[in-house]
């Protein structure tokens, strides 16, 4: 993806990833989605986003370790997304 700044969305819930996608689609940004830690470590591969923006309760794996393995490649910005306290 290039041009526009891709924006990758790591978020299990379908209507959290719609808003989002949604909300930066209409500020310019290309977003590329991801529903658990597998996808989103691929995803991450596939596309080199400019920003990652991650849940940490995903399905198959904590969002901690997404970042800690985003982290090991790259120094692109992340943002964490979480309902924990």
């Amino acid at each position: 993806m290039s041009g526009r700044p891709v924006v990758l969305v790591v978020e299990d819930e379908r209507d959290m990833r719609k808003v989002l996608f949604l909300a930066l689609r209409s500020h310019g940004h290309r977003v590329a989605e991801a529903a658990d830690g597998k996808q989103a470590l691929a995803k991450f591969r596939e596309v080199a986003p400019h920003v990652v923006l991650v849940d940490l309760g995903l399905p198959d794996m904590d969002g901690v370790d997404v970042v800690a393995s985003v982290r090991r490649e790259s120094d692109v910005p992340i943002i964490i997304l979480s309902a924990r306290s």
